[in-house]
């Protein structure tokens, strides 16, 4: 005998791979735009650093207005970043939530398939003991 949702359990394992994969993918590319802000951060922190050096020494002001049109520009770029890393996150939240009910749902079956299991293994255990019954009360009544 087989379980006889065993279909269902594996497409739900299968939707729960799918979902873990994609969940991944996700994770990826969050983790890209974190490090090309932080990259940016750097770029802007690299750039006053190097106006600051500058000051000290001679400077045009061409060569200043550029430095601080480059720092308007990362620190608008940064802020963009930060509304596509929010838009990822809650992609990722609800994707996480996906994952957790495809797990649940997972897991339901499984505990499903073992107590079928286990109804079916007392089935077979209470067959066998008939039958093991039956073969001592006729060696019993052979005997006598």
């Amino acid at each position: 005998m087989s379980f006889r949702f065993e279909t269902i359990l594996r497409l739900n394992k299968r939707k729960e791979d799918l979902l873990q994969k994609d969940m991944g993918k996700i994770n990826v590319h969050h983790q890209r735009q974190q490090d090309r802000q932080k990259f940016m951060r750097d770029a802007s922190e690299a750039s006053k650093d190097e106006l600051n050096k500058k000051k000290r020494a001679d400077i045009s002001v061409e060569t200043m207005i550029l430095c601080d049109n480059f720092t308007r520009g990362v620190k608008i770029q940064v802020e963009k970043q930060d509304e596509i890393i929010s838009e990822i996150n809650t992609k990722l939240e609800a994707k996480r939530e996906e994952v957790v009910e495809a797990m649940r749902k997972r897991r339901t079956m499984e505990i499903l398939k073992e107590r079928d299991m286990l109804r079916q293994k007392k089935v077979r255990e209470a067959k066998e003991t008939a039958i093991l019954d039956e073969v001592a009360s006729n060696l019993w009544v052979r005997k006598f």
